[in-house]
C-alpha cells in the first residue's frame, strides 16, 4: 500500500523572541559576526611632553647664561674706560704695573700728535699691541692711535706737545666678545626653546583632538 508524500510546508524563521543569528546591514559582512573593531587612534606617547621639558630647560638657561655673559662682559668693557685718563695739557703722568698695556687715545676725526713717553727707567718703555681701541669719555669720542708695554712697575710720563691726549688700557677684547656672545646666546638659544615648547605644545593638541575623534 503506497503512502502518499505530503509535500514540504514552508520553512518556518525563527519565532519571535528567539534570538538570532546577528546580521549586520553592511555589505560584505558575514551574518553572525559583530563588526571588526576600527583601528585605534595612534597617539604621540610621551614625546609633547619631552618636548615641552626640553624647549622650557633651554629656554630659561639660554636666557639665564646669557644675560649673565652679556653683563659681565659690558661691566669689564666699561671697567677698563673707567681707567682712562683724559690730559687735556696734552702730558701727564699715569702708574702702570709690570706688563700693563697703555695705549695712547687721541679725538676722533683729530691727526695723530706726536708724543714723547718716559718710564721710571731707562727701557722700562716697550712695544706697544696692534690693538686699536675707541671709546668714549664724558660724552666725547676717542680713539687709538699708539701704544706701549711697561716693562717695570711705576710712572711714566706722557707729553704730546699740548695736544689733548688721554692714556688707559686697551678696551677688553674678552669684555667684548663676552657681551656679544652672550647676547647672541640669549637669542639663538630662546629661540630653540620657544620652537621646542611650540611644537610640544601643537603635538598634544593634536593628540587630544585624535583622541576625541
Amino acid at each position: 500500500m503506497t503512502v502518499p508524500h505530503s509535500s514540504p510546508g514552508p520553512q518556518q524563521g525563527p519565532q519571535s523572541g528567539q534570538s538570532g543569528p546577528y546580521q549586520d546591514p553592511r555589505p560584505g559582512v558575514q551574518q553572525g559576526q559583530a563588526p571588526a573593531p576600527g583601528p585605534r587612534p595612534r597617539g604621540t606617547g610621551k614625546a609633547p611632553t619631552i618636548l615641552m621639558i626640553i624647549g622650557s630647560v633651554v629656554l630659561v638657561l639660554s636666557l639665564a647664561i646669557g644675560i649673565t655673559l652679556a653683563v659681565i662682559g659690558i661691566s669689564t668693557t666699561s671697567g677698563g674706560i673707567k681707567t682712562i685718563e683724559v690730559f687735556d695739557s696734552g702730558s701727564g703722568g699715569v702708574a702702570a704695573e709690570e706688563g700693563d698695556v697703555l695705549q695712547l687715545y687721541k679725538e676722533a676725526g683729530t691727526s695723530d700728535p706726536s708724543c714723547r713717553i718716559t718710564g721710571p727707567s731707562e727701557g722700562a718703555v716697550g712695544e706697544g699691541t696692534i690693538q686699536t681701541s675707541a671709546t668714549t669719555v664724558d660724552g666725547e669720542q676717542w680713539q687709538s692711535f699708539d701704544s706701549v708695554t711697561a716693562h717695570e712697575a711705576g710712572v711714566y710720563r706722557v707729553d704730546c706737545a699740548g695736544t689733548p691726549v688721554a692714556v688707559g688700557p686697551p678696551v677688553s677684547l674678552v669684555g667684548i666678545f663676552g657681551a656679544v656672545g652672550g647676547i647672541l646666546l640669549g637669542l639663538g638659544g630662546g629661540f630653540l626653546g620657544l620652537v621646542l615648547l611650540g611644537l610640544g605644545v601643537l603635538l598634544l593638541v593634536l593628540r587630544k583632538r585624535e583622541v576625541r575623534e
